[in-house]
């Protein structure tokens, strides 16, 4: 029977030129799935606790998704995973583009690198055939032409690149992995992972269609999503449209727009950097990932005598405009369009970067960097000369920037006093650009997210289900329709209970991870600056309290099936959830139930989220 699945893992060890297959089994993949999955699995059982994010030990694994690759919209999804340098927890990133598909096409459900090459090499993988190759030509340079020299290089004009600039290469902790120059694994410092193992790039291609085994629902739901495109009234019409900068405008009006370090919920002139100032300003076209009508993603191209703007290297979606915008004072778009072709050939993340930057802004402001050198006048909110500077000092880490390169957490830390509780972050992951004193579902997702200030809800069903399957989270699928998609591709005949075990599966694999490298439970919380109230706008009343939060979590560990205290799984859970204890040395951190469940009687609430909702 056809089917998108090709059990085929690749394995690469570049301390010693290793290169294998590993064919993990058709069982392995449907209870895992991909994405956060395949992650966890890796990283529990292969790298020994308490390493170093940074040592050739961790493993860097790219993981597919039984769809990803698949002619559908919404299926060039891929994650990255690895054990976080910035946060010394579970690591894991999303990205679109066309990169993940050309590995799929390539016979690849998954990628896993170990190890440390001798000196910067590539990896070309050309369908089966996989080399190592001398990448010390192209290191130091930022990634356009390093995509462009490598396709003259392998002779193949469609050859996908995933690669690091130079923040990668110089381990910034919040480095992210590029691919197709605008599309980013961009949370939680995959790029220094992959820069700490001399590894410059990943080329690919692959000339195989992804077979799938029912195409009729295929077929029929891209047909849907392309007509849910045209008109106004179309569920895919304002991303086909706007992208996702259209939300600086609500957010401004509401109050929530996140503004000088999560201060201020209302900035003056944020429109003139919202998604539709940039249409009529600076948009060149409107670009899609692989097999996709919806076509939301921005080419900005800008060519005056001050600013130049190349289209190749995307445009901002709203967490860029956010997060080197208004939330450092920015609203020049001129200015953010610039600083955003800077962050993906530099190679950063755009949030990280930008919250790093407004704390330091803040720390300025207030006389904490003294020490550093800088007053409110040399690093201040809306100086874009300030932000332009930074985001190059931080890439090389010069001055100043080699201390930010650290992230916002560590380098209060390093400077000490009282400079920590300014920080915007969850378990050392700055916090993206949606504030939970407005907004509910972020509430529910920041503190008990895996990877810490995620804004993607990854640590909730819908967004869970979508990166383990290899789902756009912006296409307006619901569970049903995921799970559709998954067993047209597939052939497995899914139930919505076993697709629902994959989600808690996923779930308590990534909380054992980070249970054993050292996390709590008082690191499911959010920031002091966030149980404080917004300084400017219609919100200014308004506390989010601690009880709240807590009271949250504690119901949320009690669906998942781990003890109300301290999130531990209990050893039924996992028996439930086929996790074997000494497999992954996680004896340590699990719970007995005080009152055992009875034979057959899930562990964990079944919920099942058929809402056409979706995070952004």
């Amino acid at each position: 029977m056809p089917t998108s699945v090709q059990n085929q893992i690749l394995r690469v060890n570049l301390s010693n030129g290793r290169i294998w297959t590993e064919k993990p089994g058709i069982s392995f993949f449907r209870s895992h799935l991909g994405g956060r999955n395949v992650i966890a699995h890796y990283l529990l059982t292969e790298i020994p606790k308490g390493s170093d994010a940074l040592d050739p030990v961790n493993r860097l694994v790219f993981a597919m998704g039984p769809v990803t690759g698949i002619a559908l919209p919404g299926a060039g999804r891929h994650s990255v995973g690895a054990k976080s340098p910035l946060t010394g927890l579970f690591g894991e990133s999303e990205a679109g583009g066309y990169w993940g598909s050309e590995l799929k096409q390539a016979g690849w459900d998954g990628l896993v690198i170990e190890g440390k090459a001798e000196t910067p090499v590539y990896l070309w993988i050309k369908d089966q055939v996989v080399e190592i190759r001398d990448a010390r030509h192209l290191w130091g340079q930022v990634t356009g032409p390093v995509e462009n020299r490598l396709r003259e290089e392998l002779g193949d004009t469609q050859v996908r690149v995933a690669q690091i600039g130079p923040a990668g290469e110089n381990l910034v902790r919040y480095a992210c992995i590029v691919n197709d120059l605008n599309e980013v694994a961009g949370r939680t410092g995959l790029g220094a992972v992959m820069g700490s193992k001399n590894l410059k790039a990943i080329a690919v291609r692959g000339s195989h269609r992804v077979e799938v085994s029912n195409t009729l629902p295929i077929k029929t739901t891209a047909r849907w999503v392309s007509h849910e495109t045209l008109g106004e009234g179309g569920s895919h019409h304002r991303l086909h449209t706007w992208g996702t900068g259209a939300m600086v405008r609500s957010k401004q009006l509401e109050g929530h727009l996140i503004v000088h370090n999560f201060r201020d919920g209302q900035l003056d002139h944020a429109t003139d950097i919202d998604a539709i100032t940039m249409q009529n300003k600076v948009v060149d076209h409107m670009d899609r990932c692989f097999a996709c009508s919806v076509r939301c993603k921005k080419r900005v191209k800008i060519d005056t005598e001050q600013v130049k703007v190349d289209p190749k290297y995307g445009g901002p979606e709203y967490e860029t405009l956010a997060a080197i915008g208004t939330n450092t004072g920015i609203t020049d778009i001129m200015a953010v369009c610039k600083g955003n072709e800077m962050l993906n050939y530099l190679g950063l993340d755009s949030i990280s970067a930008g919250a790093t930057i407004a704390w330091a802004m803040e720390m300025a402001e207030t006389g904490r960097f003294a020490d550093q050198g800088l007053d409110k006048e040399s690093l201040r909110f809306g100086s874009t000369e300030s932000v332009l500077e930074m985001i190059e000092k931080i890439a090389y880490r010069k001055g100043v920037g080699d201390l930010l390169a650290e992230g916002s957490l560590r380098a209060a830390q390093i400077i000490g006093g009282d400079a920590e509780k300014y920080v915007v972050h969850v378990k050392g992951l700055e916090v993206a650009m949606h504030d939970p004193r407005a907004m509910k579902d972020m509430r529910d997702n920041y503190p008990i997210t895996p990877t810490g200030g995620d804004h993607t809800g990854a640590g909730l069903k819908r967004t869970s289900v979508r990166n383990t399957v290899g789902l756009c989270q912006f296409l307006q699928y619901n569970d049903a329709k995921a799970l559709e998609l998954l067993n047209a591709a597939t052939g497995w005949a899914m139930t919505p209970e076993e697709l629902h075990e994959t989600f808690e599966r996923g779930l308590t694999l990534a909380r054992l991870f980070n249970l054993r490298e050292g996390m709590t439970a008082d690191d499911d919380r959010l920031p002091d600056r966030l149980h404080e109230p917004i300084r400017m706008g219609p919100l200014t009343n308004h506390v989010l309290s601690r009880s709240e939060i807590r009271n949250y979590v504690a119901g949320y560990y009690e669906e998942r099936g781990w003890d109300k205290e301290e999130g531990r799984p209990y050893t039924d859970t996992l028996a439930h959830l086929n996790i074997d204890i000494e497999e992954h040395d996680i004896a340590d951190h699990t719970s007995e139930r005080p009152d055992p469940l009875a034979v057959g009687t899930l562990p964990y609430k079944m919920s099942h989220d058929d809402s056409n909702g979706h995070a952004e």
